[in-house]
């Protein structure tokens, strides 16, 4: 495949405090062959001016109400017309400037992978981390990062992400393709740097825990024990960020960080 066409798609809503680092990040690629996709939830906020100051350089943009933020990803699947596409929160941005650049080569190399996926770099109040994917884990957690992965737009437009699933969704897809036995494809290098915000709410991490479980269930593990240590293990976390001073706890989930993917 030479010269694969990249498509970026970016989903936002009210986001006009980070949409246009995402937004530069994306058009200062150096790779010429890239789609730039935005799909706009129907946001009350400036997003849409400042998205508007980019127009003659975004390939397509829509704003409209949507079901969440899996709802816009499969708009922008279906709208895109790259071999390949990955979804690029608002917030999040390619690691450097030639990200695309060295993945279009590697996807050239590798004209059979159905999946290319690469590191990360995730943004933390307590410390910044570059995660090491492990595909073994795939089918158990979000073992590598939707914004460090590129997917066959006929995948995506084949197995949409499911709507319903409000957090887990990407997982349930991925998973689902490492299962059917697409091809995987590694490349060792960082794609995006991702924030994580610590103003997510406790109800929704545990949401989001409880669905990635009660989607392996489904699939027809025990998860029963599995799912107690992880909440367990959410619970402490809570206590410790309420209760300790930040001058204990930063340190602390630095060195816990080293050990867990997420906390």
């Amino acid at each position: 495949m030479s010269q694969p066409r990249l498509s970026v798609v970016t989903v936002t809503y009210n986001a006009e405090s980070c949409i246009e680092k995402t937004i530069l990040s994306v058009l200062g690629q150096t790779y010429n062959n890239l789609e730039y996709l935005i799909i706009d939830g129907g946001s009350k906020d400036a997003t849409m001016e400042i998205v508007g100051r980019y127009k003659d350089r975004i390939d397509y943009i829509v704003s409209e109400k949507d079901r969440g933020i899996f709802d816009g990803m499969n708009k922008g699947a279906l709208a895109a017309t790259g071999e390949y596409v990955i979804m690029m929160n608002a917030d999040d941005a390619f690691h450097d400037n030639k990200v695309l650049e060295d993945v279009a080569a590697f996807i050239e190399m590798h004209p059979d992978s159905d999946v290319v996926y690469g590191k990360a770099r995730e943004i933390l109040e307590y410390g910044n981390f570059i995660t090491e994917p492990n595909l073994a884990n795939i089918t158990k957690k979000m073992a590598i990062s939707h914004q460090a992965t590129f997917v066959r737009s006929s995948l995506l437009r084949e197995k949409p992400f499911v709507v319903e699933h409000r957090y887990a969704a990407d997982f349930e897809q991925l998973s689902a393709f490492y299962l059917e036995g697409k091809k995987f494809a590694y490349i060792d290098r960082c794609i995006a740097d991702i924030v994580l915000s610590d103003g997510t709410t406790y109800n929704n991490h545990i949401a989001s825990v409880n669905e990635l479980y009660d989607i392996r269930a489904s699939r027809g593990e025990n998860i029963r024990k599995e799912r107690r240590s992880m909440i367990c293990r959410k619970k402490t976390v809570r206590f410790m960020k309420t209760c300790l001073p930040s001058f204990l706890s930063k340190p602390l989930f630095r060195l816990l960080a080293k050990f867990y993917k997420t906390l």
